[in-house]
C-alpha cells in the first residue's frame, strides 16, 4: 500500500500533540485532559475535521490516551465538539446525555478520576504552536529544564 503524504504528516503532528499533552497532564496531576473543539482548532491549525482526521488523531493518541470519548454536536464525525483523553478507563464516571463540557466536567464525581480542561479556570492558557510544543519537549527531553520550567502562556486579560 503507497504511503500517504498527509497521513504521515497527520500522525507526526497528532505524536507531538500527544507526548505533550501526556506531560501536561502529568504535571497537573489528571488522569484525564478535555480538549474542546477550540484547542484541537488551534492545536492542529483546523477549522473543519474531516471524520478521517477525527479516527487519525484518536489512533494516534491511544499510545499516550488509550481511554479516549469523543463527543459531536451532531451525529457526524466531523462535529467533535471535546475530546476526553485519558491514561484510566473513564467510562463509569462520565455522565451521559447532552450537555456541555464544562457541566459533564462538573458532574464527575469527585472521588472519579481527576479530569480537567487543558484551557480552564485555573490554567486559562493559551494553547502553544507545534513549533513551542517541539521546543519545549526537546529542552526537557535533554535534561535541560524541567516540565514545570515551561508554563503555558496565559491569555493576555485585556
Amino acid at each position: 500500500m503507497p504511503r500517504d503524504p498527509h497521513r504521515d504528516s497527520s500522525k507526526r503532528q497528532h505524536r507531538v500533540l500527544g507526548h505533550y499533552l501526556a506531560l501536561q497532564a502529568w504535571v497537573r496531576g489528571l488522569d484525564c485532559i478535555v480538549l474542546t473543539r477550540s484547542d484541537l482548532e488551534s492545536f492542529l491549525g483546523l477549522e473543519r475535521f474531516k471524520s478521517s482526521r477525527v479516527t487519525w488523531l484518536c489512533e494516534d493518541l491511544k499510545p499516550w490516551f488509550p481511554h479516549q470519548t469523543p463527543y459531536y454536536k451532531s451525529s457526524s464525525p466531523s462535529s467533535i465538539h471535546s475530546l476526553f483523553l485519558a491514561r484510566v478507563d473513564m467510562a463509569s464516571h462520565l455522565p451521559s446525555g447532552s450537555m456541555t463540557t464544562d457541566l459533564r466536567i462538573n458532574k464527575i464525581a469527585s472521588t472519579a478520576p481527576k479530569t480537567q480542561k487543558f484551557i480552564s479556570e485555573g490554567f486559562p492558557w493559551k494553547p502553544p504552536l507545534e513549533q513551542d510544543m517541539v521546543a519545549q519537549l526537546a529542552v526537557i527531553s535533554a535534561g535541560l529544564a524541567v516540565p514545570n520550567d515551561y508554563p503555558a502562556k496565559r491569555k493576555n486579560k485585556g
